[in-house]
């Protein structure tokens, strides 16, 4: 806990929040998620591990998760999560396309604080996250506040909302499916 508010200290826009997610958003945000079968999950900004944590514990052992952290101290953390189907990798998540190949991911979670972005960065992002999803694949990501929602809806007609108040900010869960 102290690695991540040290972090957020540094650099808040990075990191979006002064505290890691809850288990209670995490369980939210992987609600969709059918982990009864073979799924490859990419997790995009995974800070110190809280959601990979609950990855980890809910994956089919044929499944695998592989997760960006591009802050070097938050990703000393994450990287110690050993587990044999969990990839970390401490790379801008711009470069998603140089680690996993077009429409081989099922499911990406994301804990990337959008408000914090360029709309030309969260435009790259998108688009990148649209290729390397199987079509009827999931992007969820949560916020704070609702302001990128008409973004997420123009690149994926099929956007459920979901909310979580057991959080340090209370979130917003947009489950976006790709077509």
């Amino acid at each position: 806990m102290f690695t991540f508010f040290r972090a957020a200290y540094e650099n808040l826009s990075q990191t979006g929040s002064i505290v890691e997610s809850s288990p209670r958003l995490a369980s939210r945000m992987t609600r969709v998620i059918d982990f009864s079968r073979k799924v490859h999950v990419v997790e995009l900004g995974a800070g110190t591990g809280s959601i990979t944590r609950h990855l980890l514990s809910q994956i089919n052992p044929a499944s695998r998760l592989t997760s960006f952290e591009i802050n070097a101290r938050l990703f000393y953390k994450l990287q110690q999560l050993h587990h044999r189907q969990f990839v970390a990798v401490n790379d801008d998540v711009c470069s998603l396309r140089e680690y996993v190949y077009s429409g081989t991911v099922d499911y990406i979670i994301s804990g990337l604080p959008l408000a914090n972005l360029s709309p030309e960065v969260k435009e790259h992002i998108l688009d990148t996250v649209c290729t390397v999803l199987k079509p009827g694949g999931y992007y969820i990501q949560f916020q704070y506040s609702l302001n990128d929602r008409a973004l997420l809806r123009r690149k994926f007609p099929l956007v459920q909302l979901g909310f979580e108040p057991i959080n340090i900010p209370p979130a917003f869960i947009y489950y976006a499916q790709k077509q």
